[in-house]
């Protein structure tokens, strides 16, 4: 009696197997990128993100201008730009400016292992006046408080003239 329902058991399993495995394939409009690569250690040609944000940015006259903020990638997996959070204090005040990746010149600690510092071309006074860096997220929120809601009138009621007589 065991075996009989031993044998139901994995017939409703077999039935149920197709089911699963569709649920977990990938939609068609989700199309997923196999690499195959899988590198094990990080090269003397490449920087960890975690060591780019936060560094230390200065001017080709060692002028300090900022720090690293945040890392610009494209789909493609390749970093096109930084954001260099400049001045402020604790956060209020700052100004967040994009540069391109390959504009910046990185030099490493003494052991190699970590950034000391990256030197970019402008100095401070530039990038003070370049224009502010805006996110998706930014840059949404802004085009959404530029529409007038339902709850704003467009502007005055118009006025009616009525014919003298």
């Amino acid at each position: 009696m065991s075996a009989r329902h031993l044998l139901i058991a994995a017939a409703a399993f077999c039935a149920m197997v197709p089911a699963l495995a569709q649920d977990s394939a990938p939609s068609e409009t989700q199309t997923l990128r196999a690499t195959g690569a899988y590198p094990t250690r990080q090269a003397t040609s490449q920087w960890l993100g975690s060591n780019l944000i936060g560094a230390k940015v200065v001017s080709a006259s060692n002028e300090t201008i900022g720090r690293i903020g945040n890392l610009l990638v494209n789909d493609d997996g390749v970093v096109e730009s930084v954001v260099i959070s400049i001045g402020g204090v604790f956060g209020i005040g700052k100004k967040d400016v994009a540069v391109t990746y390959k504009s910046l010149n990185i030099a490493r600690t003494h052991d190699g292992a970590a950034i000391d510092h990256i030197t970019v071309a402008a100095n401070k006074k530039d990038l003070s006046q370049a224009a502010d860096f805006k996110t998706l997220s930014q840059q949404r929120t802004e085009t959404a408080a530029r529409r007038p809601t339902q709850d704003t009138p467009a502007g005055p009621a118009p006025v009616k003239f009525s014919p003298a007589q």
